[in-house]
């Protein structure tokens, strides 16, 4: 049930305005070999370009700094057979302990699975469903494993999303991770950074193009329709993000230590700051780096309790918690202080929602593939380019773009560059 008095501080937005008709042949099935063979949409305020994704680093410059998601993909779907003889499919959203033997899950079938019920993964791997309500189910290490995420990734498949309709084959599980992959736990990929190769990245750090890392353990979430017909009703999900401090010193390295000197009106020397760019590859990390300023202003005020919420983003949070206004450069001071009691990094959750409205702070660029219509990232998109959205995607279509996660990609640049 939509809950519609509830604010959340959303602007009231249609979801129907967000909505474009998508062929099933425009949706990919396959990547492209090699991953940056793909297409390349480039758009700027006074241009679209089309290129393809290997030519990515003669559009950046030595400011930028490229911010890449770690997170690595487990293979999230298991199939079991219920005590009761049921074929049943499990697909693992969230861990709930830190050893993964608890996880919250989505079930098929579920019909046949009771509560409190067992099944067997593949003859080796026993869970029990131990609340039906939150869809929690519990596993048994089995022997011959040292660890749950070993008899995962052993026992598992590859989740692509449900709009590629095949079955999962042999170079999915390459095909379907990132160079950039390393702390296993998410249940989709970022798609972004799918079109990136060894050398198109050695390429770019060879021009002095920055590249920086976080971690967001993208969930089953990302994949989920809008729960009503305007923004502030969807009840946006919530990701694990993981951020370092070193991280927060590459940003405020990159955006704020960039000096020239220049003559002033009375030829004296003057020191003028030049802001270098950050490009987030993927909505997630844009989704996390945007999340920064409100863990900052959080930490100020004393209030951080490990969560990013939706309407941090649209409440005046700094001038509710400090009286104050607070400025980006504050903020991630005091997120490179906190890590300093907390072993170098920050692990939480954001459970922000990005629409026209929304104050971007970090983000000036956007590596991204085409979205699904009437879409969060649709709306994420929107936002960051200003309502242009709909001039991007149609000529997306006209020039034959591939869409989704095995697509094409772009780079938008924010709509006042």
């Amino acid at each position: 049930m939509i809950n519609e008095s509830f604010d959340n501080g959303v602007p009231h937005l249609a979801v129907v305005d967000y909505d474009y008709h998508l062929e099933p042949e425009q949706i990919a099935q396959y990547a492209i070999e090699p991953r940056d063979a793909s297409k390349l949409l480039v758009w700027t305020v006074s241009e679209i370009k089309d290129r393809s994704f290997h030519e990515l680093d003669q559009e950046l410059g030595s400011d930028v700094l490229l911010v890449a998601n770690d997170t690595k993909v487990i293979p999230a779907r298991l199939h079991a057979l219920t005590s009761g003889g049921h074929q049943i499919e499990i697909f693992l959203l969230k861990p709930l302990d830190p050893e993964w033997l608890r996880w919250e899950a989505m079930i098929g079938n579920r019909r046949r699975f009771k509560e409190g019920d067992s099944a067997l993964v593949s003859g080796k791997l026993t869970l029990k469903w131990l609340n039906r309500e939150e869809n929690q189910v519990e596993f048994e290490l089995p022997s011959g494993y040292t660890s749950m995420p070993e008899a995962i990734e052993d026992l598992g498949k590859v989740p692509l999303p449900p709009y590629i309709d095949r079955g999962v084959e042999v170079g999915d599980k390459e095909r379907y991770q990132a160079i950039f992959a390393q702390k296993a736990g998410a249940v989709a990929a970022p798609t972004a950074s799918l079109h990136f190769t060894q050398e198109l990245e050695q390429r770019m750090l060879g021009k002095g193009i920055g590249l920086a890392k976080l971690t967001l353990h993208v969930g089953a979430g990302t994949f989920k329709p809008m729960s009503g017909e305007f923004s502030h009703q969807h009840d946006m999900h919530s990701e694990q993000f993981e951020i370092t401090q070193e991280l927060i010193s590459q940003l405020l390295d990159r955006v704020y230590s960039r000096e020239i000197m220049s003559e002033g009106d009375l030829g004296q020397e003057n020191r003028v700051s030049m802001r270098g760019r950050v490009v987030a590859i993927g909505t997630t990390s844009m989704r996390v780096l945007e999340s920064l300023y409100y863990i900052g202003v959080r930490i100020l005020g004393n209030q951080w309790m490990g969560r990013v919420g939706t309407e941090d983003a649209y409440w005046d949070l700094s001038v509710r918690l400090l009286n104050r206004e607070v400025d980006l450069k504050e903020s991630l001071l005091a997120i490179r202080d906190f890590c300093d009691g907390c072993g170098g990094s920050l692990k939480g959750e954001t459970k922000i929602f990005i629409v026209s409205g929304f104050n971007f702070r970090i983000c000036d660029g956007l590596i991204t593939n085409f979205h699904q219509p009437k879409s969060t990232l649709l709306m994420l998109v929107d936002a960051f380019l200003g309502g242009k959205w709909r001039v991007i995607y149609g000529h997306a279509h006209r020039e034959s773009y591939r869409f989704l996660s095995y697509g094409d990609g772009s780079l938008l640049w924010r709509y006042f560059f």
